[in-house]
């Protein structure tokens, strides 16, 4: 599929909002023992930018899926086979990770803790009530990932039954949000049934937009990305508010002016050196989780005390972790499992792009 620059960079913007964010809270948690609940919650919108750039992404790398009812299944074994080995590998790897340190330091994690149901439920993307009672996976910023493999779910059963992919996926994820609202005690179900899953949505039309739209001067993009900008951080968010009205258009506004700029961006001398960042973003994404609080507590014994320097050596601390993961861990495996897993030319259609 065509590669948009703008999109691959905006995956690592994305990335480092949620790392702020968590810098925060271990700052909260480690240094002004003000605990888990003061942070920069706003770095939470980078998830809500994840979810708008996926329904684009994938919507965009199935638009000429076959149309003969042998050829819609094997395009959708394949794009649900592709997503598995794009996700599934690295998740799992970080997961029994965070498993291992736990049993070997069982005090690491304060909010943390191995039980065999849970973890099962964990590494099949199933949500699950936790051990310490929320619905989250042993490896907690792993729910994202629970969203993101029921889309493709959704996503590969349009593409079997042939059927047009923005209705579809709109249409089932209504009757599971309103599903949830009649059976609130079934927990994957009550998990499913939440705003932000309509945001897969707001990135399917993205994409819709520029296949049949796209006589857009690149000039209104910057006007879309402040617009956007404004909804996620300019007028705040409180609990009362709902999130896909706010972070969710607002993410939905970014990533259509990162589109929209595509033509300047992809001209930009340092598009390629950021495009490889986003590369690296699924990669930073699991593996903060471990270096932050790392990071945070070193630079306590080393009596740092100012936000500001520690904000800004943590996340260049994840992020020279994060490229290690991608360039010694992610890339190889995901190579290698490629190359065993598919032969040259299985589809016709071009292969999806990738996602967070």
């Amino acid at each position: 599929m065509t590669q948009f620059a703008g999109v691959q960079i905006l995956r690592f913007v994305a990335a480092m909002l949620v790392v702020v964010m968590h810098t925060t809270q271990a700052i909260s948690i480690h240094m002004t023992g003000q605990g888990h609940g003061h942070y920069w919650a706003n770095g939470s919108a980078g998830v809500d930018i994840f979810f708008v750039i996926s329904g684009f992404v994938m919507a965009m790398s199935t638009r000429a899926s076959p149309s003969d009812g042998p050829s819609r299944l094997q395009a959708a074994w394949v794009f649900m086979k592709r997503r598995l080995l794009r996700i599934a590998p690295l998740y799992w790897f970080y997961t029994f990770l965070k498993v291992a340190l736990l049993l070997v330091l069982p005090g690491l994690a304060a909010r943390s803790s191995v039980e065999s149901g849970h973890l099962a439920a964990s590494l099949l993307f199933i949500p699950a009530v936790s051990p310490w009672g929320l619905i989250e996976p042993a490896l907690p910023v792993g729910w994202t990932l629970n969203f993101e493999m029921f889309f493709y779910a959704v996503f590969a059963l349009a593409l079997a039954l042939g059927a047009p992919r923005l209705r579809f996926c709109l249409f089932t994820f209504l009757l599971i949000f309103l599903a949830g609202r009649l059976a609130p005690e079934f927990v994957p179900l009550a998990f499913y049934a939440q705003s932000i899953v309509f945001e897969f949505i707001l990135g399917i039309c993205i994409a819709h937009a520029w296949l049949h739209y796209r006589k857009v001067s690149p000039a209104m993009g910057p006007l879309a990305i402040l617009a956007g900008l404004v909804l996620m951080f300019g007028l705040g968010r409180d609990a009362s508010s709902d999130r896909f009205l706010t972070w969710g258009t607002g993410a939905a506004l970014v990533v259509l002016g990162a589109v929209w700029l595509e033509p300047w961006t992809a001209r930009t001398r340092l598009a390629a050196n950021l495009s490889f960042l986003g590369d690296a973003s699924y990669s930073i994404y699991l593996s903060h989780t471990f270096v932050v609080p790392a990071a945070v507590l070193v630079l306590r014994q080393l009596g740092v005390q100012s936000s500001l320097v520690i904000v800004p050596a943590v996340c260049l601390a994840v992020l020279v972790a994060g490229c290690m993961s991608y360039l010694w861990l992610e890339r190889p495996v995901t190579t290698f499992l490629k190359r065993t897993f598919f032969r040259p030319q299985v589809l016709s259609y071009p292969h999806p792009g990738k996602l967070p």
